[in-house]
């Protein structure tokens, strides 16, 4: 289901009056017209289905209306779609495109938070774009994931960070929650399986990834340090940008259907 992400409520009148992205969107790539349904995502995550009222070629801008009620209505999000795993990414940048790429892959999937880490072996993405122009970038990547995907979660991407003080952030994350932390090792080291890591239920999730020449030993020993357990997928070896995919969609699928795995497993 395609949706398109608003960071504005319509007005009492149920009417919502969107710029240059929103035209883009609709009138450009989806080719809504006038008397079009949209679903819209609004900021408290409600999804609202709206119309197109007008497109202005002239101001690119897309007014939608909808019932002042419908617009107002603390609905549920999605009911018939259960919440996804909260899942956070530690992805040690990766060069060039592929890294814009980690980040719409990890949106669509549903994770939560994206925490580009700037490791030893990592490659500079966007060499000589200032930060500033970085964020832009990953933001309009992550709402144009959630618009092609339906995603409910608020995708989140943090500024760039070395690796101790991106650790840091996801241990101020999970402080007080039930929570499990994972790297991803092609090295055939785990002590545990993917099933058996998350078979605790955790609230929370995390998953490093390391860059193309993968991480170093130094870099495993802090993230071991501070709780991640080593997890080796049985595949082949996966490119940088395809592990980080691989895992958040193995993760969420190992913990949407614990309760069924749980099931089987106790009457084995």
């Amino acid at each position: 289901m395609r949706q398109l992400i608003s960071e504005r409520y319509p007005d009492p009148r149920g009417k919502l009056v969107l710029g240059a992205d929103a035209y883009r969107h609709l009138a450009q790539v989806l080719r809504r017209g006038v008397g079009d349904p949209v679903e819209v995502r609004l900021p408290s995550g409600d999804l609202v289905r709206m119309r197109v009222e007008a497109v202005s070629r002239k101001d690119r801008t897309v007014t939608l209306t909808c019932d002042a009620e419908a617009a107002s209505a603390a609905t549920p999000v999605d009911p018939m779609v259960p919440a996804l795993p909260r899942i956070v990414l530690l992805q040690w940048v990766i060069k060039g495109q592929k890294m814009d790429q980690a980040v719409r892959q990890a949106t669509e999937c549903g994770a939560e938070l994206i925490v580009p880490v700037l490791g030893e072996r990592c490659v500079p993405s966007g060499a000589g774009e200032s930060e500033g122009a970085k964020a832009a970038r990953w933001e309009r990547i992550v709402r144009e994931a959630r618009e092609q995907s339906g995603s409910a979660v608020r995708t989140e991407v943090s500024r760039a960070a070395p690796p101790a003080e991106a650790i840091a952030r996801w241990l101020d994350l999970a402080a007080g929650r039930r929570s499990i932390a994972l790297v991803l090792d092609e090295a055939p080291l785990a002590r545990k399986t993917l099933h058996e890591y998350l078979g605790t239920d955790p609230e929370l999730t995390a998953l490093a990834v390391g860059p193309e020449g993968g991480m170093t030993e130094g870099e495993l020993a802090l993230l071991e340090s501070a709780g991640f357990v080593r997890v080796h997928f049985r595949t082949n070896i996966l490119r940088a940008e395809t592990a980080a995919v691989y895992g958040i969609a193995a993760a969420q699928s190992a913990l949407t259907e614990l309760t069924s795995w749980r099931l089987k497993e106790s009457s084995s």
